[in-house]
């Protein structure tokens, strides 16, 4: 998990766009690239797919969460400024009490089995 931006001693999953022309797969893997200093070179399950709406039902986001193996651990990266911290799957889903997309996908990815 990385560190929050917005929220000091929070954890969150590493998330991005789709930029255009662009697989969810492929942007799985500049994604952790950039945001958490991981290199993948596939991906190895899609975890789930989560739409978001407002209050008024309108779908305002997709969401595709997916699995990796064989990550590598880079030494620098674009969000440098952002902490990696690695840990079990339960302290990740409690770490993700209020992310209820991140909680989802925690809790339907191959480790919470």
């Amino acid at each position: 998990m990385l560190s929050s931006r917005k929220s000091e001693g929070a954890y969150r999953l590493p998330r991005g766009n789709c930029d255009k022309d662009e697989t969810p797969e492929q942007a799985v893997v500049r994604v952790l690239h950039d945001e958490a200093g991981i290199e993948v070179e596939k991906v190895s399950q899609r975890v789930g797919t989560y739409t978001e709406a407002n209050k008024k039902g309108k779908i305002v986001g997709h969401h595709w969460m997916y699995e990796v193996t064989n990550p590598k651990l880079l030494d620098s990266w674009p969000a440098l400024d952002r902490k990696r911290v690695w840990l079990s799957i339960e302290e990740a889903i409690a770490a993700s009490a209020d992310r209820h997309i991140a909680r989802l996908a925690l809790n339907n990815c191959s480790l919470a089995s």
